[in-house]
């Protein structure tokens, strides 16, 4: 018997909370997002307890984070994430520095950003499933 329109998955909206000192990444969220076949909603701030008040009151399905958050910390906003919900994916990003070592392998540099989020989606979304993670993942 073939599926009708009423049949198929419904699949919920997918909610992002971008938490970063600057709103310089959520257009880049949100073109990425654009391209996701469900309905997605972006909600940034760059403060971290309001990041914990609006995670509280609406839990979103990816969280994130810029690493080097002044006010209570990245890590720590991190950190309280992944305690309060433990199936929340928390990205950490940062700028890479100069002549510095690779970030460990739970902080990703801005530019990476597109590719973490992609990477998201393919684990996450109706059809998209069987890729593998990036590189540093594995």
């Amino acid at each position: 018997m073939p599926l009708s329109a009423d049949s198929s998955p419904r699949i919920d909206p997918v909610d992002v909370l971008v938490v970063s000192a600057r709103s310089q990444c959520v257009p880049t969220v949100r073109e990425v997002l654009s391209r996701w076949p469900v309905q997605v909603r972006v909600r940034w701030t760059s403060d971290p307890i309001d990041a914990l008040r609006l995670a509280l009151a609406e839990p979103p399905s990816v969280a994130i984070v810029d690493a080097r958050l002044d006010r209570a910390g990245g890590r720590a906003l991190i950190g309280q994430l992944a305690r309060w919900r433990a199936e929340l994916e928390v990205f950490a990003f940062e700028e890479p520095a100069a002549g510095a070592p690779p970030s460990g392998p739970s902080t990703w540099h801005w530019r990476e950003l597109p590719m973490v989020l992609r990477w998201w989606a393919k684990r996450h979304l109706p059809g998209q499933e069987g890729t593998r993670p990036p590189e540093h993942m594995q």
